[in-house]
């Protein structure tokens, strides 16, 4: 009886003393991302959800981790924290991962876009669930590519000029760009051509990683404009966020018109000029050549191949006409 005390007691004495795990899962995507709002697409929650869970950890730990100014910025102690948190993270997904490939029946767990998935992928995948219904599927929509070859994910569908050496990769879609705004603020601007509509239109953009303004930049140089200045208006995290801040009248959206299909054929969405480019960036199905003959991923890529590939444009209804 003595004895089982005294274990129990130095049990109790080396327990772990940590903070919540959501409390730290939420602080390491925001310290990576330095934004709540790509933090809560990754982790699926709201941002608020993302907030109050940071507020929580840094009560329970008693130290700010963050200086909230206009740009998000770690502390001292939160620059300690991040890569202690993401290398754990990072290896408790590997080994669980590698659990999962090898469990008897292991769910599809896929990395999307944010935009593509709900967009694109989320109204067609009934159709494969209706094929494999004991098949779970998992989606993870993080904002930014993940390191797909260290990453505990089966598939990924990857955007941009996709690096896919050593890998199994299938193009789905290319993107095709162009302007879209409102009916309404098409129709009060007066703007005679396309080089004024890029130079004095209220632009919405979304950011590729530290670069703010690189989608409007890529559509004016691509279109002989290099020279005209895109550097304003609002900065969005998702195409999403742009095509609503779009259809609310709060701007021009440079957007492949596959990614708002709806609202385009609704007409809450026209072009203010005819415009539809090849910018080179590509939604790239991924996986890994050992694993391509995996029964649950072999179906996903057939199905994806014929369901996915290539969606047809739909054609932007005309302008409002400017008035003389």
């Amino acid at each position: 009886m003595k004895q089982a005390r005294l274990m129990t007691t130095a049990r109790n004495r080396t327990r772990r003393q940590l903070p919540p795990l959501n409390a730290l899962r939420a602080f390491e995507a925001v310290a990576r991302f330095l934004s709540f709002t790509k933090a809560a697409d990754e982790l699926l929650v709201t941002q608020s959800a993302v907030s109050r869970q940071v507020k929580n950890l840094e009560d329970i730990i008693g130290v700010p981790l963050f200086l909230r100014k206009a740009q998000l910025e770690l502390t001292e102690e939160g620059k300690r924290l991040l890569p202690v948190l993401t290398d754990s993270f990072d290896r408790m997904d590997q080994v669980i991962g590698s659990f999962r490939r090898q469990s008897k029946k292991p769910p599809l767990s896929l990395a999307v876009p944010p935009t593509y998935a709900r967009r694109i992928l989320l109204p067609r995948l009934p159709e494969f669930q209706a094929m494999h219904p004991d098949l779970e599927i998992r989606i993870e929509t993080p904002p930014v590519n993940p390191d797909f070859r260290n990453s505990g994910h089966d598939m990924a569908i990857l955007f941009g000029e996709t690096e896919a050496d050593g890998l199994v990769a299938d193009v789905l879609m290319r993107e095709r760009s162009g302007p879209l705004a409102a009916p309404a603020l098409i129709a009060k601007s007066n703007w005679p051509d396309l080089k004024t509509m890029i130079a004095k239109a209220p632009l919405l953009h979304v950011r590729q990683g530290n670069d703010s303004w690189y989608d409007w930049r890529l559509l004016a140089r691509q279109l002989g404009l290099g020279g005209v200045p895109v550097e304003r208006g609002l900065v969005v995290e998702t195409a999403d966020q742009a095509v609503q801040a779009a259809i609310a009248g709060g701007g021009v959206t440079e957007v492949d018109s596959r990614l708002c299909q709806d609202e385009v054929n609704s007409g809450r969405l026209v072009a203010p000029f005819k415009i539809n480019m090849l910018t080179g960036r590509t939604y790239t199905l991924v996986c890994r050549p050992d694993e391509v003959e995996l029964a649950r991923i072999a179906a996903f890529r057939s199905w994806a191949i014929a369901a996915l590939a290539e969606q047809p444009v739909p054609e932007a209804g005309d302008a409002p006409a400017i008035p003389a």
